[in-house]
């Protein structure tokens, strides 16, 4: 494990998902945690080594490899946490996430650490746009992704922006990126689109000065999948028959867990396509369809 500098104090920590380390008289923020305890334990041993005291942990969101240290963190510092209200709600108690993919309550296949970390306990609600803490951290929002997900600049001029853009690697692996809100999302690409900062830190993409080729691939990858999934709908489908299809033609091997993550994606799409005027929803027998309007 690794601080690379990418402002006068500011900082990331390569990983599978990247944290964000902030430091001010020796007083350290986190952005993010990590995914499970092994990795938080790592991270409060490097902070001790650099003589760092833990204050803060500022999450972007609530997916349990942003959560995944936070509460052996809390435990060992008493630190804070920060979240919006709606994504506190599930770091306070995680086991919503695994109840919110699948809409009941969940079997335990569900439930594994990478959908349900440890819960912690937040003591700093902010609206994503507020200043967070005192060390001049700065929210933004970042919709889509899950339910409000936000980025954090520093005083560097650092932009941590999480899971709003993925790396093309990981789009070409997994078919294409979770999404619970693609109204959301298309708004969160414009503004990164636009967006000034001197770093940009993507939590699962490599960090850098430019964000711009990233930011139009992903939204290529985004109105790629509604046009596809308008396109299947042509013929009158359930979700489970547009998810089959997806599934088949990405190569996206079916599990529990990739279900879940599958299944609330073309959620989501198809509600934009619905609320576009493009597909309406109809019953059929014990069915919910999706369908063209014209």
């Amino acid at each position: 494990m690794e601080l690379v500098p990418c402002g006068a104090s500011t900082y990331y920590i390569p990983g599978p998902t990247n944290v964000g380390v902030f430091v001010r008289e020796n007083r350290a923020v986190l952005i993010d945690s990590g995914n499970d305890e092994s990795h938080g334990r790592k991270i409060f041993q490097l902070l001790e080594r650099q003589g760092w005291a833990l204050e803060l942990i500022a999450n972007t969101h609530s997916n349990a490899d942003h959560i995944g240290g936070n509460a052996l963190l809390q435990k060992r510092t008493g630190c804070r946490i920060a979240a919006t209200p709606r994504e506190a709600a599930l770091i306070d108690d995680p086991a919503l996430e695994p109840l919110l993919l699948w809409g009941a309550a969940p079997f335990r296949e569900i439930c594994p650490k990478f959908l349900q970390a440890p819960p912690s306990r937040v003591t700093d609600r902010f609206q994503a746009g507020d200043p967070v803490g005192e060390r001049g951290l700065l929210s933004f929002p970042l919709p889509g992704h899950f339910l409000d997900m936000a980025g954090f600049r520093t005083p560097d001029g650092v932009a941590f922006v999480a899971d709003s853009v993925f790396a093309e690697e990981i789009l070409e692996k997994h078919g294409f990126a979770v999404c619970c809100d693609v109204a959301g999302q298309l708004q969160t690409l414009h503004q990164l689109e636009t967006m000034e900062a001197a770093f940009f830190v993507p939590s699962h993409a490599t960090p850098g000065k430019d964000l711009k080729e990233l930011v139009r691939y992903n939204r290529r990858r985004t109105e790629r999948l509604s046009e596809e999934i308008a396109l299947l709908c042509a013929t009158p489908r359930s979700r489970e028959d547009v998810l089959e299809t997806l599934a088949e033609a990405y190569g996206i091997e079916i599990n529990p867990v990739s279900f879940v993550l599958t299944h609330i994606t073309v959620a989501a799409h198809l509600s934009w396509l619905a609320n576009q005027g493009v597909l309406r929803p109809r019953g059929e027998g014990g069915r919910l369809l999706w369908e063209r309007t014209a």
